[in-house]
């Protein structure tokens, strides 16, 4: 499993740069889409609970609306995994095709916009949370399904739960060595292996918030145009896919 101390720490230094960027990207693409469309597209917790609220309401189309979010969302998962699972036995570029067809949505999704002003066709909600499902399946996928990068709910019940843990593990670790002994096992905690997930998912709380500021304050003062970065952030994970070092590595043998 990518992010576990079996696996080579190149490897879990490039599965993590792969999820931080993606949480970056989702977080821009999720608040964008909302500025854009007025619909979230990147978590479906909210798609199903407007689905129950519309259908108890007899609200068919808002009810229609969510479904074909969710479903789109669904496809999206179903693609990106039939394209890992077709490219599982390349040494390189196996992720390259998923990220390419996330590109070409958003890309084309802000082409659409670009053309059409204030459009708020289903279709462009679509597309974005096809594009979500997409990414979500994808490193769902590559991390083991330690890893989710269009949501935080499961990020920040993991973060809470290893703060616990990171607290026991110091006091645990200083148990009668008084002060000098807290110190060092406090100065030890960033760098133990033990945590190497809670730095991940900081990071990933980080780079969603990041994305989720940025999205909207670029697509204000610029526009569609604002997609563009995401599918920038996506092509250059597609070239770091594709380059000699994306081969993986085994892990050492102990």
């Amino acid at each position: 499993m990518p992010f576990s101390p079996q696996s080579s720490p190149s490897n879990r230094r490039a599965y993590t740069l792969l999820s931080v960027l993606l949480a970056g990207v989702a977080g821009a693409v999720n608040a964008t889409g909302f500025v854009a469309l007025g619909m979230h597209t990147s978590h479906m917790s909210g798609n199903v609970a407007t689905l129950g609220e519309s259908l108890a309401l007899g609200r068919w189309s808002a009810a229609g609306l969510a479904a074909q979010v969710l479903l789109s969302f669904l496809l999206g998962a179903v693609a990106a995994t039939a394209l890992l699972e077709a490219s599982r036995h390349r040494a390189r570029g196996r992720h390259a095709a998923p990220l390419l067809l996330e590109v070409s949505l958003l890309g084309g999704i802000g082409l659409w916009l670009s053309s059409v002003p204030g459009a708020h066709e289903p279709t462009l909600m679509w597309g974005l949370a096809f594009a979500m499902g997409l990414q979500n399946a994808l490193v769902t996928r590559v991390s083991g399904a330690v890893v989710r990068t269009t949501h935080m709910t499961g990020v920040i019940t993991d973060i809470g739960i290893q703060l616990v843990q990171m607290v026991t593990w110091v006091r645990e670790g200083s148990r009668g060595q008084g002060a000098r002994g807290f110190l060092r096992q406090l100065r030890a905690l960033p760098t133990a292996i033990q945590f190497e997930r809670t730095r991940l998912h900081l990071g990933l709380g980080a780079a969603f918030l990041f994305g989720c500021t940025s999205g909207p304050m670029l697509f204000l003062q610029y526009g569609p145009a604002t997609l563009g970065l995401p599918c920038a952030v996506l092509l250059l994970l597609v070239v770091l896919d594709l380059s000699p070092a994306a081969q993986p590595r085994p892990a050492p043998h102990a």
